[in-house]
């Protein structure tokens, strides 16, 4: 059997206003390493003055600069990467392709086409040079499109998930101490895992006891997002969300299925999702 290790990158924080405060989201970016293979998931967001003109939200690092550091700082350079894995084209997880002109970036067909023609609540961030960037590669070599589950390398399995969009896929990665699913946005904070558990959220909701807490940018029904989460837990061991700041920073040495709550920091935690109607 194959084992891995996963290193997680935090590429810097993006400021999100809410009502009258502003939420602290982490971004990252993940190693997967062994059997001969060095391949990240994802590729982080650009440089915050590019986000700022474009979306007119502030944080901090990003871009080549941030990227090229995490990576320097593992003893590698972007030529090292042989596959870049999408989980899907939002512009906080899929920039810098540029870095990566000879990997392979495997992404979902479905997610493809989204970014073409996105749901309209999610315009703005499907950027149209990621897709520049991945239309200009050569076939199959440089760019691999999926039509469902595939097995990228023995150990690496993706799962389609639609959901946070309709090209949304979640890695599968086996480890010494068990199967870890880097999640993305399928559930990007703890709370959305274990809605229930004050391990995991400050606003525990016994009502939510066996299920999830899912997002408010989606494509797809609640119940299909919810159907999504089940999959991948019954596929993995442990999840790894992609905007929580209690993250473990390398897999399997840390493994925890839920956070302890005297670790990290809540105070960060996402504010209840707005009912609709």
């Amino acid at each position: 059997m194959s084992h891995y290790r996963i290193t997680s990158l935090r590429l810097g924080e993006l400021y999100l206003p809410h009502g009258g405060s502003v939420m602290r989201d982490p971004v990252h970016c993940w190693l997967v390493r062994g059997d001969g293979c060095t391949i990240l998931v994802d590729s982080g967001m650009a440089d915050i003055p590019t986000i700022h003109k474009r979306l007119r939200v502030q944080g901090t690092g990003g871009g080549h600069p941030a990227l090229v550091a995490a990576l320097a700082a593992e003893g590698l350079t972007p030529s090292d990467i042989s596959h870049v894995v999408l989980t899907h084209m939002h512009f906080d997880h899929a920039d810098n392709l540029d870095l990566f002109p000879d990997a392979c970036i495997v992404v979902q067909r479905a997610e493809m086409l989204a970014a073409v023609d996105p749901v309209p609540s999610q315009r703005v961030f499907y950027w149209r040079s990621t897709l520049d960037n991945l239309m200009a590669r050569k076939r199959p070599a440089q760019l691999m499109l999926l039509d469902g589950d595939h097995q990228l390398f023995p150990g690496i399995r993706l799962l389609s998930v639609p959901s946070h969009t309709e090209g949304m896929q979640v890695v599968i990665v086996d480890t010494a101490k068990g199967k870890a699913a880097i999640v993305s946005d399928l559930g990007d904070h703890y709370r959305y895992w274990f809605p229930a558990d004050a391990r995991a959220t400050s606003h525990p909701q016994r009502s939510l006891t066996g299920a999830y807490l899912t997002g408010n940018i989606r494509s797809e029904s609640e119940r299909d997002w919810q159907r999504a989460m089940r999959r991948v837990q019954d596929n993995s061991d442990i999840v790894i969300p992609a905007h929580d700041f209690r993250i473990p920073r390398n897999i399997p040495d840390e493994w925890f299925a839920i956070p302890d709550s005297t670790d990290g920091d809540l105070a960060h935690e996402p504010p209840e999702p707005a009912a609709s109607a």
